[in-house]
């Protein structure tokens, strides 16, 4: 089996049809407009191909045969067509998905009904981090660090994470968050983090070191001193991301939840 006959063979079925319409009108395009031959190129009738715009569906022989003589045509043109129309349909779908999943973590009045679909949009995030990387990586981020933070109100641990599992707003976040523990406590800011952002300590290590330099030249301001420039911002406002610490927790850092 050919190259060309092995596509006709896995895609052709995923073809909606639309996309079946619309590979024949590039494929007509490519014949200088005549739609006629582009019909007689598929092994199809003009008849058939103006029936489309009635038929509730296209046979999967028609896929076939329309796939086949674009490929014939223009095998480059027509795989980017094919690769960029299933990229547009995983993005819908995964998007679809992980809202869904976000809504009902969202909703979930105890940690019991939490745990599960936030279990299921961390192992989905993960999976397909590259394609969310790529495609949607703003909106897949804002909606971590908010179920981050409903993980820490409800006491669920979070999953530890290495470098290239944080987008570039997530680290800026946790840094934020790490820097404000710091000027209240220094000696509690590795074991807030630890346990309750989720980050390995030779992320953390180099994070720390940096807060203590700071410190010691005196460039470490709380927060209320600190302008923009000096703390970035993360997507959410930190006072939404902060978890409401148990008492005793509250304890070590009032001035800190008082933000």
């Amino acid at each position: 089996m050919d190259l060309s006959s092995y596509i006709v063979e896995k895609c052709a079925g995923i073809l909606a049809e639309q996309d079946v319409k619309e590979l024949f009108d590039i494929l007509t395009e490519k014949l200088e407009g005549n739609r006629s031959e582009s019909a007689r190129r598929c092994g199809l009738t003009g008849k058939t191909t103006y029936d489309w715009e009635r038929a509730r569906y296209v046979k999967l022989v028609t896929k076939r045969k329309v796939l086949k003589a674009c490929l014939e045509i223009d095998f480059l043109g027509t795989v980017e067509y094919l690769l960029n129309r299933s990229s547009e349909r995983t993005d819908d779908l995964l998007r679809t998905v992980l809202s869904t999943i976000y809504a009902d973590a969202v909703e979930a009045a105890s940690k019991e009904k939490f745990i599960a679909p936030f279990d299921k949009f961390e192992v989905l995030r993960m999976k397909y981090r590259g394609f969310i990387r790529d495609q949607n990586e703003d909106e897949v981020s804002n909606m971590a660090l908010f179920l981050e933070s409903r993980a820490l109100d409800f006491r669920v641990p979070l999953p530890e994470k290495s470098i290239d599992d944080l987008s570039a707003q997530e680290l800026l976040g946790k840094i934020e968050l790490i820097g404000r523990v710091y000027v209240e406590n220094p000696t509690k800011a590795e074991r807030f983090a630890t346990e309750n952002l989720g980050l390995p300590k030779d992320i953390l290590k180099p994070i720390l070191q940096a807060f203590g330099e700071l410190s010691h030249k005196g460039e470490v301001k709380p927060p209320s001193e600190a302008t923009s420039l000096e703390w970035p911002k993360a997507v959410l406002d930190v006072k939404g991301y902060l978890p409401k610490l148990a008492a005793e927790e509250t304890a070590e850092f009032p001035s800190l939840l008082q933000r």
